[in-house]
């Protein structure tokens, strides 16, 4: 099992108060499981990090992206699923935010059979097909 780390869930690590339970289900996964990033989190993270000046955080970033096994690709078979899933969401009116990040992520995360952590599960849990949890207790 891979998991893929959600923007939201890359923050808490991120943070100078750490979430306690976050953190521990973290370090217990990468030492029996791979993690990876899926490309639309790296990019979130990273313009948020470089435009906040936070450069310790940068360093701690980079560390947990070196860490992961994803290239940070995405493939034409994960714009096609995101194409899938944006147009059944609109068909339903039930969109997805204003912008499609959490589409992509969502997409790249089937393609590659990844379980996404997250703490936006309202937002995930109409994605058909996507496997997901929330280490957030």
């Amino acid at each position: 099992m891979i998991f893929a780390l959600d923007t939201n869930i890359i923050s808490f690590l991120l943070r100078p108060n750490k979430n306690p339970d976050v953190v521990e289900t973290f370090e217990h996964v990468v030492s029996h499981h791979e993690y990876v990033i899926p490309p639309m989190c790296y990019y979130e993270i990273s313009w948020h990090l470089k435009w906040k000046k936070a450069h310790a955080q940068e360093r701690v970033f980079a560390t947990i992206a070196e860490n992961s096994v994803s290239t940070y690709q995405m493939t034409e078979a994960d714009f096609a699923v995101a194409a899938d899933i944006k147009a059944l969401l609109m068909e339903q009116g039930t969109p997805i935010g204003k912008q499609d990040g959490d589409i992509f992520i969502a997409a790249h995360c089937i393609v590659n059979d990844y379980v996404l952590v997250t703490d936006n599960t309202n937002d995930f849990k109409r994605i058909d097909g996507l496997k997901f949890v929330n280490w957030k207790t």
